[in-house]
């Protein structure tokens, strides 16, 4: 089977050429919360390094995954790449990307995040194809005056998390506080994307169920076995109780129109949370919803080499730069994702105080569970979100039937994949 990352793209958004020694090129989204964040990385990396010969172009581009795409066919790929964690695994499959252990030191890999560092090791080599200068999470964003409208107690730490059992009555109660039209916004808004995967796998995770057994590869019996059904049955009934807000409410109910008083989502949503609500905004840990206890999802986009590059002396400056302490703790202060490196808290504006916003760094330490680090990936998140957005909808599909049809649709993939080797073909089931 051919390895092919991207089949049927035969174009390239942009040309690309291979560096000359000491000239680094690094592609990058052009995404409005970290676009001053690179422009302030090439500034400083040039002021550090040009004296040495060594200069960093970096290129925000729009339509950012249809440029890789491109490049990945026709070879034009420059030095380095950001890549989004998830699809990593696809990528090292395809050999888009080399590993990358030795441009890295261990120290750093010591320094960092326990998913964070779990994230970019593809598990059949044991080696790493990428670093990320962040970790992001979900937590529970509350109204203070509606919670305690509603007589419900608010957790401050991973610890005295809600229970399932806790939320579900907070919900209730919620739902007859003055103003409140929806106790919880889980940002259906988002649709049929990553939001479905990075945001609700979290529930099933904690109830003992997951998107594939990580031993076999498989997703028969896992997916869409009895944890995974009754915890995704749950999020159903409150929908149907109209505890959540509907996709065609719109984003901003919690922050905006403060018809909601909770809020399910990540760091990303720190600045209008904290506009629009101030000191009346409480940051609440994710609920241990099942016996698993709090589980909370992690990772976002992270630096890659692509096979093609040969100046690896000079990425690994770039690397030894991008991941220092006073680098990754500026990516934390401009983004406010949670620094991925221990050795960044202390230097980081928003990061270093104790704070409610500790609490990211906390469920990243304890309680994150990485994504699926398979090759199959994109097939696992696609077939699940589908299934997330038809259970989630006034449609109310049936549980069981959508998680059984993801199962078979991941399963049938990997099978028309001989198992993606070197995992090798699944056996025995």
């Amino acid at each position: 089977m051919t390895k092919a990352l991207y089949a049927g793209v035969a174009f390239c958004a942009i040309a690309a050429v291979q560096a000359q020694a000491g000239e680094l090129t690094a592609w990058v989204m052009d995404a409005a919360a970290e676009k001053p964040y690179f422009a302030q990385l090439e500034e400083a990396f040039n002021a550090a390094h040009a004296a040495q010969g060594i200069t960093l172009d970096v290129v925000p581009l729009p339509s950012y995954n249809d440029a890789l795409q491109g490049a990945t066919v026709d070879g034009s790929l420059p030095d380095i790449i950001l890549v989004d964690g998830p699809n990593m695994a696809s990528m090292a499959w395809a050999g888009t990307l080399q590993p990358i252990d030795n441009l890295v030191d261990p120290a750093l890999l010591e320094d960092m995040m326990p998913a964070v560092k779990a994230q970019g090791i593809y598990g059949p080599t044991g080696e790493l194809y990428f670093l990320s200068q962040y970790d992001s999470s979900v937590i529970l964003w509350g109204n203070k005056s509606m919670l305690e409208a509603a007589g419900v107690r608010i957790p401050t730490s991973v610890d005295d998390a809600w229970t399932g059992e806790e939320l579900r009555a907070a919900l209730e109660a919620l739902s007859k506080v003055e103003g409140v039209k929806w106790p919880l916004d889980m940002k259906l808004n988002y649709g049929a994307g990553e939001w479905m995967t990075y945001g609700f796998a979290p529930f099933i995770q904690s109830n003992g169920g997951d998107l594939i057994n990580r031993t076999t590869w498989t997703a028969e019996g896992t997916i869409n076995g009895p944890e995974s059904v009754a915890a995704i049955t749950e999020l159903q009934d409150w929908y149907k109780n109209g505890w959540i807000v509907p996709a065609s409410a719109g984003d901003n109910q919690f922050y905006g129109e403060k018809t909601a008083a909770l809020s399910w989502v990540g760091n990303w949503m720190w600045p209008p949370h904290s506009e629009g609500h101030g000191e009346d905004l409480v940051f609440i840990p994710a609920p241990k919803f099942g016996p698993e206890g709090v589980k909370s999802p992690n990772g976002g986009w992270g630096w890659s080499v692509p096979a093609t590059t040969t100046n690896t002396a000079d990425v690994k400056v770039f690397l030894d730069f991008v991941m220092s302490a006073e680098q990754v703790a500026q990516y934390a202060d401009i983004t406010g994702f949670a620094p991925s490196r221990a050795a960044a808290v202390p230097l980081s504006a928003k990061y270093g105080a104790e704070g409610p916003q500790s609490l990211f760094i906390d469920q990243g330490n304890c309680c994150a569970t990485v994504r699926p680090v398979h090759p199959a990936y994109p097939v696992i998140t696609l077939s699940w979100s589908q299934a997330m957005q038809n259970i989630l909808s006034d449609g109310l599909a049936d549980v069981q039937s959508e998680l059984d049809a993801a199962a078979r649709a991941i399963d049938t993939d990997i099978e028309d994949s001989a198992g993606y080797p070197p995992f090798g073909p699944v056996t025995g089931q």
